[in-house]
């Protein structure tokens, strides 16, 4: 009721002043919705969850030639690893304030990152970025059978 009262003092103040009621009114309303739905939509905006980023240059395993196996630490695989290291930071470039959890270069080329959403849109617009997944948590869990554990998927 106080605000219908607070209202009609400001429409006949702004009568005064040529402004209609109605319009001061819309003004109003329209002020005090923004100032609630401000403080949600930047909320949302800003809301970052874990992803999971793969790169389209494939691994450094993939360099293995199937016979000697994989010498991470040869001058090649050294080379190799500085040029997708390279590639991530290029990518990493689009999305300068995403929290980077951890980089993978050996069984996999990409990293795992908080992102918003626009970060993630960002990100499948590149031509580097094979994929980008949301990220899941999962923990071990014994099962009753001589202390072995199984893997729960928590998606």
């Amino acid at each position: 009721m106080r605000d219908a009262r607070t209202i009609g003092v400001w429409a006949r103040r702004a009568k005064g002043a040529g402004v209609s009621a109605f319009r001061l009114s819309i003004a109003i309303v329209a002020g005090m919705a923004s100032i609630h739905a401000l403080p949600v939509a930047a909320q949302a905006a800003a809301a970052r969850l874990p992803y999971l980023v793969r790169l389209n240059a494939p691994p450094l395993a993939s360099q293995a030639d199937g016979v000697h196996g994989l010498d991470t630490h040869s001058e090649a695989a050294r080379r190799y690893t500085a040029q997708l290291e390279a590639r991530q930071r290029a990518v990493l470039a689009l999305v300068p304030d995403a929290p980077v959890q951890y980089r993978y270069t050996v069984a996999f080329n990409g990293f795992a990152a908080m992102l918003t959403s626009a970060e993630v849109a960002r990100l499948q617009a590149s031509p580097d970025v094979a994929q980008v997944s949301p990220g899941t948590v999962e923990h071990t869990q014994e099962d009753g059978t001589n202390g072995h554990h199984k893997i729960q998927d928590q998606r």
